[in-house]
């Protein structure tokens, strides 16, 4: 991904900006061209690159512009897709009620080898007190994987990759994410999920 950063003098006298950026996945790196700028005008190209080991997912990046009188930022959604046939992802929506179970599913076919020991199962819950939830990743075999067991305490939501040894499951089939709140007076829904094999 590239983007172009630009530096505009609002006040006062032109002075350099050094650029730098925040919030990128593993496996990411951002570089800019050139690293600093002027504030009368200057501009500079943002370089985002991921490599294999990159989760796939939805990231929020800051890039923060820092001169000797003033900080700025500005943030970027970094979206990485997962090797083809073996990734997928829900976006649907899923309401997740008090002392309920909740499901949803992402289908993978066209990976025919077993799941990565590095697999990355990225979940954003939107929830008012994550301490109530127990979160489990469902293979087609029927084992279960836990990636959330009721942490977090009162904090809200659950945005996260977990990385999980699922090289002994066969990667085609019907994956699960299975949420439970297990506590009352909370609720939330499952906003979206991805699964990287």
């Amino acid at each position: 991904m590239t983007s172009t950063i630009g530096a505009t003098l609002t006040n006062g006298s032109a002075q350099t900006v050094s650029l730098s950026a925040s919030g990128l996945p593993s496996g990411a790196t951002a570089s800019f061209s050139p690293t600093s700028i002027t504030s009368a005008g200057g501009s500079s190209t943002l370089t985002i690159a991921t490599s294999a080991s990159t989760p796939a997912g939805t990231y929020a990046v800051t890039v923060t512009g820092t001169g000797a009188s003033s900080t700025r930022t500005t943030t970027y959604s970094l979206t990485v897709n997962g090797a083809p046939g073996c990734t997928g992802t829900n976006p649907t929506d899923v309401t997740i009620p008090d002392l309920t179970t909740v499901t949803s599913t992402i289908t993978i076919s066209g990976c025919a080898r077993s799941a990565s020991p590095t697999s990355a199962v990225a979940v954003n819950i939107i929830h008012t007190y994550k301490g109530d939830l127990v979160v489990d990743l469902v293979a087609p075999d029927g084992s279960v994987y836990n990636l959330h067991n009721r942490s977090g305490g009162s904090a809200d939501n659950i945005n996260q990759t977990y990385t999980v040894n699922l090289s002994t499951e066969a990667a085609n089939g019907t994956w699960t994410l299975r949420v439970r709140d297990a506590a009352s007076a909370d609720t939330g829904r499952i906003d979206t999920w991805s699964l990287t094999l």
